[in-house]
């Protein structure tokens, strides 16, 4: 079906518009924004005023949302590779910028997402759960203290990366004061994404120094990437009425995709291969992690006993 001329003359002008906003991430021949500048009060003063201090309210805060949800790729690009830094937030800032606005939001929308693991974790603190392993009469009693030394390292293991969320566990000075700090990251949405963080900045490294980015690079990408999931997570969060913030794998590995298109200048055949390349990298450096978690935990368990 061909377009009618009248429309094709109107799409064509925009849609070269919107190529060289994608290319340089600013129209150039719009005419930039002055800005007054502000009296300081006082000798020596500093002018912080509160939209500068609010996120999302200065200028390279809404720039770096703005472009992470319309040219995420591009943006990574100017950032990493041509040294734009000048104009967007921070990788690491980004993340906890991001990720804070979130958690918040999260706490409002849904305040009893925990409640159930809590209280499963809360009673296994208080002893109103009782582990009962049968044994036969073949089986020794050391057989029976290593699984249950098992299952209460592993319980005192979890509960000590979430005392802030289980006050009752902590009863010394030092248990007092690491509930703290993870009650301090937890409010910053450290918890929802250092994990991942971790493992895709492993995989980038590894995949993408053959085309030039550093590790430092690979981990500025990795926080650009997690930036724009928590971007469409809050979509999700919104769509769905506060009831669902996952993202599915397919939308995810979509988004790499378009990163890694946009990033690299890549077509879509090595797009696709290099996506797929990140997503078995990161399961296999997830497969080794646990790994070696719980051949650790078995290790410390046996020798317990």
């Amino acid at each position: 079906m061909k377009i009618p001329k009248s429309i094709s003359d109107w799409l064509r002008p925009r849609l070269r518009l919107w190529t060289i906003y994608n290319e340089l991430g600013y129209i150039p021949w719009r005419k930039p924004k002055v800005k007054k500048e502000r009296k300081k009060k006082g000798k020596g003063g500093v002018y912080m005023g509160a939209r500068e201090a609010i996120p999302f309210m200065n200028d390279d805060a809404k720039r770096t949302f703005s472009h992470l949800l319309l040219r995420p790729g591009y943006m990574m690009r100017d950032y990493i590779l041509r040294g734009q830094h000048e104009r967007y937030l921070s990788p690491i800032t980004a993340l906890l910028v991001f990720f804070s606005v979130f958690t918040f939001i999260v706490a409002v929308v849904q305040p009893k997402q925990r409640k159930d693991l809590n209280s499963v974790m809360r009673d296994a603190i208080d002893d109103d759960i009782e582990v009962n392993v049968g044994t036969d009469s073949t089986k020794n009693a050391r057989g029976e203290a290593f699984l249950m030394k098992l299952i209460q390292t592993g319980t005192d293991g979890y509960i000590l990366l979430n005392l802030d969320q289980y006050p009752d566990a902590v009863d010394t000075p030092w248990k007092a004061s690491l509930a703290a700090v993870e009650s301090d990251l937890r409010g910053k949405g450290f918890h929802l994404f250092i994990g991942s963080f971790l493992l895709l900045w492993i995989s980038m490294s590894f995949l993408l120094r053959k085309r030039g980015i550093s590790v430092s690079g690979a981990a500025a990408a990795a926080a650009y990437v997690l930036c724009q999931y928590c971007i469409f997570k809050f979509l999700a969060l919104l769509l769905s009425l506060g009831e669902n913030a996952k993202l599915g794998l397919l939308l995810m590995g979509v988004l790499l995709f378009v990163d890694y298109q946009q990033m690299l200048g890549l077509g879509n055949r090595p797009a696709i291969k290099l996506t797929l390349k990140t997503g078995i990298v990161y399961l296999l450096v997830a497969s080794l992690f646990f790994a070696l978690a719980g051949g650790g935990l078995l290790y410390y368990a046996y020798t317990q006993i």
